[in-house]
């Protein structure tokens, strides 16, 4: 387990620690975890890691963030499998490692992605539980053959500090054999909610918004890395999908309203640099599948009862779209 730290005290990580400790099933000499200190003043205390059964490497880095500190984690690693996790996070299953192995010794997976459970607050300010299945906007609850990642360049994008999850997700996704892609449907790892965390303080169509130039980045760094490898098929279905996602985003009535217009425009303005980059992949897309990617997020927008209406047509927002962008920096910078 590569686990990344930054600046949170030890009681925010233990959780994680000791809910590993108490695993079911499992012998411990085949486990191990990094802790990649993001800032080598960050470090703790060797006596934080006294009594566990488990091997424990602390290692340190010049602070970069953290999609740098997994790959820093992922290059310390000799294991056979990696699994990337939070400080902040916890395990909820004691048999969460027993299902991990199990699949792992069927010996016929590259990766396997579990679902897994988030905590949040609700309007009240309550605690409540929420499931998540086997999506790829984030790492937890997923494991993969180390060797899989090494030989196909499967790292975390340096530049990328924000969507940086789904960057690497969507490429192992990618990548990876249907039938090498294992699943684990008994959730076994928590989301735990973190009073400190932006992100996770937030409100979420607000987090998506404000960084809506960070989620164009991330998707012009996995058309960037899709055209290095010649998966030029699998880059006409991210850039269909990504033109049909924002089209549904900006008919959501919570970005239709006066107060976040300029946040919108900013958002429209990151899109079109896009959309003008990755054009020709774009006509390519088959018209079946773009139907097909429309449908889908249509009916996921109105379950979220955010939908407003369809404004303009797809057609006459893509045109606006480009008719009104002004520059952006390149995607590289300012991230």
């Amino acid at each position: 387990m590569i686990i990344t730290h930054y600046k949170e005290p030890w009681s925010v990580g233990k959780p994680m620690f000791e809910t590993l400790k108490l695993q079911r099933m499992v012998n411990f000499d085949d486990v191990g975890v990094i802790l990649v200190n993001d800032g080598e003043e960050n470090e703790l205390p060797q006596e934080c890691f006294d009594g566990y059964p488990f091997s424990i490497c602390q290692m340190s880095i010049p602070k970069g963030g953290v999609s740098k500190a997994r790959n820093a984690g992922l290059d310390a690693s000799t294991a056979d499998w990696v699994m990337f996790c939070d400080f902040d996070d916890c395990f909820s299953n004691i048999m969460g490692l027993y299902l991990i192995f199990c699949a792992m010794h069927e010996d016929k997976y590259d990766t396997l992605w579990s679902n897994f459970t988030e905590e949040t607050r609700n309007k009240d300010g309550k605690l409540i539980l929420v499931p998540h299945g086997r999506d790829f906007v984030f790492v937890h609850g997923k494991a993969h053959r180390r060797q899989f990642l090494v030989d196909n360049n499967l790292r975390f994008h340096d530049k990328l500090t924000i969507h940086e999850d789904a960057y690497f997700n969507i490429l192992v996704q990618t990548i990876a054999a249907d039938d090498r892609i294992g699943s684990i449907q008994t959730p076994f790892y928590l989301w735990k909610w973190n009073d400190d965390s932006v992100v996770r303080r937030d409100n979420s169509d607000d987090y998506i918004l404000d960084t809506y130039d960070h989620l164009m980045r991330q998707k012009m760094a996995i058309m960037e890395s899709l055209i290095e490898r010649k998966m030029a098929k699998e880059a006409v279905l991210v850039v269909a999908k990504t033109v049909i996602d924002v089209y549904y985003d900006c008919q959501q009535s919570t970005w239709r309203v006066p107060a976040v217009r300029s946040k919108v425009h900013k958002a429209e303005n990151w899109f079109a640099a896009f959309l003008k980059r990755y054009a020709a992949f774009y006509q390519k897309a088959d018209i079946k599948v773009i139907a097909g990617l429309a449908k889908s997020c249509r009916e996921h927008t109105l379950n979220k009862g955010t939908f407003f209406m369809e404004a303009e047509t797809l057609e006459e927002f893509l045109k606006r779209i480009i008719k009104d962008a002004k520059p952006v920096p390149k995607w590289e910078q300012n991230v």
